[in-house]
């Protein structure tokens, strides 16, 4: 007997949206802080092409470069998240 096909994974599942959202976040509060990308990168001691990365959801941040994002965001990780 054959196995029943898996269904897609959802975003929610495979954690895409919340990339979404987390790059939009940290776009949002670094714009409104008047920061560029690469003044929140020296300031959080990150590559600014991992910022633009982080921003445009095409990498997904370790815990230590979210925290040090808030951090140089002046801002609560969770509001990040």
């Amino acid at each position: 007997m054959a196995d029943a096909p898996s269904p897609a994974l959802s975003p929610e599942e495979t954690g895409v949206d919340g990339l979404s959202q987390f790059g939009a976040r940290v776009r949002e509060f670094r714009k409104a802080r008047g920061l560029t990308q690469h003044q929140l990168a020296e300031t959080a001691g990150i590559d600014r092409k991992t910022i633009n990365r982080i921003e445009n959801t095409r990498y997904s941040p370790t815990l230590t470069n979210v925290f040090a994002i808030a951090d140089a965001l002046e801002i609560p990780a969770n509001k990040l998240l």
